[in-house]
């Protein structure tokens, strides 16, 4: 229902400017943000920094976007973001910060789209690490804690659990649907052809469960993951692997109770008893009588501030979502509009470097040729350097393969070297309702694309070609962009996924290591240093920004299709898994649909 009123409310600013109403809106709109805008706060001498967990962890810049906008104005409750570069830099400075006593970690992260993986979280507890090495105590104070949030708070010096609390962590799984029994049942007919045997993509539509070859790729990964995982948790309670594992198969999840016994969790208290140790730290907070704190959302508001450099810029370019033929959706990676990002930047003199943070399970193959010309072209004039994040897979490898040097992380999903043909047809659905098509058509192929009809086998064959066609120039690429021998690398890929400690040792990635190496080792390489000014693109988006952009297009669809607006967005919603496939060949190089790695 919340859905329906965001699409119900932007369909009525269109309305507003059909009727002329720009001017009131504006001042409207400018009464809104003022009202919701607050002063920036000032960081508390003597402080304890409260990172308050209940986020997500995103690679791209955060901004204040339409959604965001209009979850204030039904009195929703927003969702809370980070960008990781911000977030590191805010944790790291604080550390330096006189007027900060220690930090205090709580809360539970948020998952939203390809934010919050494993990848980028151990950035975070590395930086929380680094605030350490200032002799500051870091605390955390957990009730439902999550893999992702004891992965993080593991590095505290002291983790306090509430008494009634559990440890929401059970194991790590690997989850895919499958909806091949779907398909069938509701008549919507899916044809699919792929280069790869490990190409999971394809089997998501057809089958009812994992092929061998997937399951095995599958769990290879998901056992260094666990593995890393493990060793974390180890690192900072020093509980035995084994030993933990054997308690997970014993009781499913730990309480609190069990929390503590494994040393899990060093003392069990309830927030008010947190509230006094923290004041031992900080001191007491007269006006609320609780402990002198500063949250880590004010302290970025103070501490973040735009770079600035004489010398020059690294520019981090985010690829962060699916990525799909033309510009793409909020959440997306638009062919044309991240080349062109990659293109303005190396165009631009002041930039010196290039990072390229790939977040992608890839998607359209077209798409991931325009990136990637755009890419060896940046090469030509400045050092390219690739951190790959939770995912970088398909498509998201294939913008990758030509930098200078690509770092990953051990938890990575990377690789999935692999190419498929996704074609849906609603002739059997169609059918069902009444609706039948009738074509007339100039050559033999002419509806080859069409979703009207299934495609003959003759049809199948000419798409095929068209498969094998790109997975050939995708090895290719590779071989070249890494400098391996094509044999070596048909190999390594027929659609298999990696981790990053495996794609290390197979030649895939150059070294393990998160976003600031790479710009480190980017810094360094353009003459900059090894801590340089940097350039984050694309910029933040702007809710104003992307309003004034597309007003004149709004005005003159308004009259015909405002009414219709919100149904057709609920729609999109519900498509959104068709919706990405846009390739005008039908040609893919991406990961299946849904991961989800718990």
């Amino acid at each position: 229902m919340k859905g329906f009123f965001k699409t119900f409310l932007a369909s009525l600013l269109a309305i507003v400017f059909a009727a002329g109403g720009l001017a009131l809106f504006i001042v409207v709109l400018f009464g809104m943000l003022a009202a919701m805008s607050q002063p920036v706060p000032q960081v508390r001498d003597g402080s304890v920094l409260v990172f308050d967990m209940s986020a997500t962890v995103q690679d791209r810049p955060v901004g204040m976007t339409r959604d965001a906008i209009i979850d204030e104005a039904i009195g929703g409750k927003r969702q809370r973001a980070f960008s990781l570069l911000s977030l590191k830099r805010a944790l790291i400075a604080a550390g330096e910060d006189d007027r900060i006593e220690g930090l205090l970690l709580t809360g539970s992260f948020s998952v939203d789209g390809y934010g919050s993986g494993f990848a980028a979280l151990k950035e975070v507890r590395e930086a929380i690490e680094a605030f350490k090495e200032s002799g500051k105590p870091v605390a955390a104070y957990v009730v439902y804690p999550s893999a992702r949030d004891m992965y993080v708070t593991s590095v505290a010096d002291t983790i306090y659990m509430n008494p009634e609390g559990v440890v929401s962590d059970t194991g790590m799984s690997m989850s895919y649907p499958y909806l091949g029994g779907f398909m069938k049942k509701y008549g919507i007919g899916v044809q699919v052809t792929r280069a790869g045997d490990y190409k999971a993509a394809a089997e998501s539509f057809v089958l009812e469960g994992m092929s061998d070859p997937s399951r095995e790729a599958n769990a290879a990964v998901l056992e260094d993951f666990w593995a890393e995982y493990l060793e974390a948790l180890a690192e900072g309670s020093g509980i035995a692997p084994e030993r933990y594992e054997a308690k997970l198969n014993e009781l499913g999840m730990l309480v609190a109770k069990d929390a503590q016994e494994l040393g899990l969790v060093d003392e069990l208290l309830y927030t008010d008893e947190l509230i006094a140790k923290m004041q031992s730290v900080s001191g007491v907070d007269e006006a609320t009588q609780s402990f002198a704190q500063t949250s880590l959302d004010d302290y970025l508001l103070e501490s973040v501030r735009p770079e600035y450099s004489s010398q020059g810029f690294v520019a981090v370019i985010y690829a962060e979502g699916s990525i799909v033929n033309g510009e793409g959706e909020d959440g997306q990676v638009g062919g044309s509009s991240l080349a062109r990002e990659i293109r303005k930047a190396r165009q631009n003199d002041k930039v010196k470097a290039i990072v390229l943070r790939v977040n992608s399970p890839g998607g359209s193959a077209l798409a991931s040729e325009v990136i990637q010309r755009e890419m060896r072209l940046a090469k030509e004039k400045v050092p390219v350097v690739v951190s790959m994040g939770s995912l970088a897979a398909s498509g998201g490898y294939w913008i990758s393969a030509y930098a200078d040097k690509i770092y990953a992380q051990p938890n990575t999903l990377t690789g999935s070297i692999g190419v498929i043909g996704v074609f849906f047809n609603y002739e059997e659905l169609a059918a069902k309702h009444g609706v039948n098509f009738d074509t007339v058509k100039t050559t033999e192929h002419a509806d080859l694309m069409g979703m009207f009809r299934a495609k003959t086998d003759r049809e199948m064959e000419l798409v095929q070609r068209q498969v094998d066609l790109v997975y050939d120039s995708f090895l290719a690429k590779v071989a070249e962009g890494r400098g391996l021998e094509l044999a070596e690398v048909a190999k390594i890929a027929e659609g298999r996924i990696w981790s990053g400690v495996d794609a290390l040792d197979i030649g895939l990635v150059d070294e393990l290591g998160g976003l600031g190496d790479a710009i480190a080792f980017a810094g360094e390489k353009a003459g900059l240093g090894e801590a340089p000014a940097v350039m984050e693109l694309p910029r933040a988006k702007n809710f104003l920004d992307e309003l004034f952009k597309n007003v004149s297009q709004q005005t003159a669809d308004a009259s015909a299709n405002v009414a219709l607006q919100p149904l057709v967005d609920l729609y999109r919603e519900a498509s959104e898994m068709t919706a990405r496939f846009n390739d005008p060949k039908g040609v893919y190089a991406v990961l299946p649909y849904t991961v989800s790695i718990d």
